[in-house]
């Protein structure tokens, strides 16, 4: 079949409506459903033609329900009689001011042939950008792409949401391109951890590239300042692709002895490494003492995720300009088409009412209600997508892109089932609502499962629950003899590892008829079974709380953790 003529993308002509256009897509992501976070309402695109020109472009998802497996990164199509619209954007990604809708009328086919360049990058030398150091544009001004050495990191800043008990991690640093200009670089949340994690596995590497694609630019105080776009900036370090290749050969053959010493790379930042950062400046405590604290702080606890508090609720829709929480609300307008009256429409409202004042874009984040256990009790914690993207490197638009149909149902992805019986090392947040209701339902501002850090934080544990050295009496059905049976509390981590039983190995091999201290050994015996059968049997209430005060009597040794009174399971409504 003979293909149709192709039409460059800066060819397209408003007035024409039958046109191909043959382009690649160079990134995608998509946006939830207005009244329902777990369907995808549309997806939005960059799109490049073999020239390199790129147009924003977007489906919705009902209209794509025909080819929305061909809707993939790094994709090559046909496309035929898209239309045009107004880029509305205050950030636009591209260039071109227009973007193109695929609507019910678009033809859109696999290209077998590629188009353009794998990844689309198109570079700015830093000379073309950086402008007279007076003029301080406070205006972000987009996109652009940058590729640099790194030459200097600073210490990365942490800075707490008071409102949602969150933290927004912000990292800088500077590139310098192969002229020898120089300009900052400013990543947050999820683009910070990636530069971090990269460090942290690469600690002796100086030779450090970096590409920042789809990113905006803007001067503050005479310096030119790349920082990324939300959703859309792609950052790469050190890949193994051919751009990244040939400008570290190019920058290294221009370094000389002399000033190689100048270029420290990523590994000149102070970065906390997982135990510093959880080892000082902290305060610990344990689940079931929680309940107990009366002002607002960040505190450690240490815990194993045993399932998720709800079954139906993994992600929500948020702002994409604040990252709270959305919701639809129905307002009345006049109608479109000129004709009288007014109809309904949907609108998206945010809680911060600043972003109110302008219209409201919604992405899918993750928010997963957990439950998390320590000896002490069991608390419900509710993580976020950055933690879930660190951890499991997955992010909400990628489970919903997989697992639509299991999102449309309610059901959980399998990916999130690899968090289940987990031990890490959580940061969490205590608010006035948990101060004043006395209620759990802590936020998470981060999480470790370095081993480290757990076992440096258990040893902490045993301070906080020392172990209790009362001992278990066995006693005899002699009342006037009674001999001590010592028993180790399983949290002392001692290497002595004897059982009660063990402790009268020296006197098993006695005659039946012998006598310690006035009791013989077959009484012994029988009363110390005894007591162990009652250890035994009352070890499985080891989830008790810790907070609540103990009953006089039996005393039993809690799995992994202190000696405590028996207590009565709290039943859950």
């Amino acid at each position: 079949m003979e293909q149709p003529a192709i039409t460059l993308l800066k060819n397209v002509n408003l007035n024409q409506d039958d046109y191909t256009i043959k382009v690649r897509i160079v990134r995608l992501w998509s946006r939830a459903a207005f009244n329902d976070s777990r369907k995808v309402y549309c997806y939005d695109m960059i799109l490049m033609d073999e020239e390199g020109t790129k147009i924003q472009a977007f489906v919705l998802a009902k209209t794509a329900r025909e080819y929305e497996h061909l809707l993939k990164e790094k994709q090559c199509l046909f496309i035929r009689n898209p239309s045009l619209g107004e880029n509305r954007q205050k950030v636009k990604y591209v260039h071109i001011s227009t973007k193109i809708n695929l609507n019910t009328n678009a033809i859109v086919s696999v290209c077998d042939e590629p188009v353009g360049t794998e990844w689309g990058f198109d570079f700015s030398p830093f000379s073309s950008i950086v402008q007279d150091p007076t003029d301080d544009n406070k205006s972000f001004k987009s996109p652009i792409d940058v590729i640099g050495f790194v030459v200097k990191s600073f210490p990365y800043d942490l800075k707490e949401d008071t409102k949602d008990g969150k933290q927004e991690k912000k990292l800088k640093f500077m590139l310098q391109d192969l002229e020898g200009k120089q300009i900052y670089v400013t990543l947050w949340d999820a683009y910070a951890e990636q530069i971090l994690d990269f460090e942290r596995d690469n600690q002796d590497e100086k030779n450090v590239v970096v590409i920042v694609q789809f990113g905006k630019y803007r001067f503050w105080g005479g310096f030119l300042y790349v920082s990324n776009l939300y959703t859309v900036t792609r950052v790469l370090i050190n890949a193994e692709i051919d751009d990244i290749l040939t400008f570290k050969r190019r920058f290294l053959s221009n370094i000389t002895p002399e000033t190689s010493s100048t270029f420290s790379g990523l590994s000149a930042s102070r970065i906390k490494d997982p135990t510093e950062e959880y080892l000082s400046d902290f305060e610990f405590s344990t689940i079931g003492s929680l309940n107990q604290i009366s002002e607002k702080k960040f505190v450690i606890i240490v815990g194993t995720i045993k399932s998720f508090a709800s079954e139906d609720s993994w992600f929500y829709n948020a702002c994409r300009n604040c990252n709270r929480a959305v919701t639809t609300k129905t307002i009345s307008k006049e109608k479109q088409d000129g004709s009288d009256g007014f109809e309904d429409i949907v609108v998206l409202e945010c809680k911060d009412d600043g972003c109110n004042s302008k219209t409201v874009y919604s992405v899918p984040r993750i928010r997963v209600p957990i439950r998390v256990q320590d000896c002490t009790g069991i608390v419900t914690l509710t993580l976020f997508e950055r933690e879930v993207v660190r951890v499991l490197k997955v992010n909400a638009t990628h489970l919903l892109d997989k697992n639509l149909d299991l999102a449309n149902e309610g059901n959980f992805p399998q990916e999130l089932n690899a968090l289940l019986n987990r031990k890490f090392a959580f940061k969490i947040s205590i608010g006035s609502f948990n101060i004043t209701k006395k209620s759990d339902g802590y936020s998470i501002s981060k999480l470790t499962d370095n081993q480290t850090v757990i076992g440096e934080l258990d040893k902490i544990f045993d301070v906080i629950q020392p172990v209790d050295e009362e001992r278990v009496n066995a006693v005899s059905s002699d009342i006037h003899a009674a001999v001590e049976v010592p028993v180790n509390d399983s949290v002392s981590r001692s290497k002595a590892d004897d059982t009660p039983v063990s402790n009268f190995n020296k006197d098993m091999f006695k005659t039946p008829d012998e006598d310690v201290n006035g009791t013989s050994i077959r009484v012994l015996e029988n009363d110390l079974k005894r007591n162990l059968d009652s250890i035994y049997d009352d070890d499985v209430m080891s989830s008790q709380s810790s907070t609540k005060p103990r009953k006089a009597g039996t005393e039993v040794v809690i799995d992994e953790c202190v000696t405590a009174g028996l207590l009565i399971p709290k039943v859950e409504k």
